[in-house]
């Protein structure tokens, strides 16, 4: 029976000793390295950058969905950092790292919308006003969905629509003026939006339903125009 015991304790102590070996070895040999990590978001949106690739000596970190990235085992010293992601500026940057951790925040500046040929928007009346929503279309009119936000600017007409969707006509008009965008992470397509408020409308419910609407939106690959021709100029039920 002592001698069971003995063993128990003779074994429960190398299990210690190693464990406690192993402990120094671990944090000795980390404290050597340095960890850089940080946070990467889009210049205008600061949303997600798509399939982002960051590295630093051969030493990768590929972000798809994620603002955050992490390399880790880095020796100190002078390193050069290099971020990459299609549709954005490059990025490259001489660095110190240090032992322990680092932190480098920064931002992506997209360059294009690819393959851009044109825009189709839609409308939908809102608790708050009109919203237009902005798809990007390619030259064989399929929707872009992979894009970096860039730097538009959007001016709309709004019009009474006379008649009804099959023989109509231009009305008064309802707004003429720029139209502040806005980005919606959450959609596939239309990301960039945009509002008309209700409070800045004069329009009469009982008569005046639906409108026409010419958008002119400009980017730096050109500008586009397209029309809504029912827009919906009340409230739905609910709202």
């Amino acid at each position: 029976m002592k001698k069971k015991k003995t063993t128990i304790l003779i074994s429960t102590f190398i299990l210690i000793v190693l464990g406690v070996l192993f402990a120094f070895v671990y944090f000795t040999t980390r404290a050597n390295w340095g960890t850089l990590q940080g946070r990467v978001v889009d210049e205008i949106s600061q949303d997600v950058v798509k399939k982002l690739h960051v590295t630093i000596d051969g030493k990768s970190d590929i972000l798809y969905m994620s603002k955050d990235f992490k390399l880790t085992r880095i020796p100190p010293g002078k390193h050069t950092f290099k971020a990459t992601a299609p549709y954005y500026e490059e990025i490259q940057q001489e660095m110190d790292i240090k032992k322990g951790i680092n932190v480098f925040d920064f931002t992506m500046k997209g360059t294009e919308i690819p393959g851009l040929a044109g825009i189709i928007c839609f409308s939908e009346p809102t608790e708050q006003g009109i919203e237009v929503e902005i798809r990007f279309k390619n030259h064989e009119g399929q929707g872009i969905s992979d894009y970096p936000a860039l730097p538009l600017t959007l001016e709309g007409k709004l019009y009474v629509r006379n008649g009804d969707e099959d023989n109509y006509s231009r009305g008064r008009k309802l707004f003429d003026g720029p139209m502040k965008l806005f980005w919606d992470p959450t959609s596939y397509l239309a990301r960039n939006k945009a509002i008309i408020p209700w409070n800045i409308l004069e329009i009469n419910a009982e008569n005046e339903k639906y409108g026409l609407m010419e958008l002119t939106l400009t980017t730096p690959q050109g500008a586009f125009e397209d029309v809504i021709e029912n827009v919906e100029l009340t409230k739905k039920e609910g709202q």
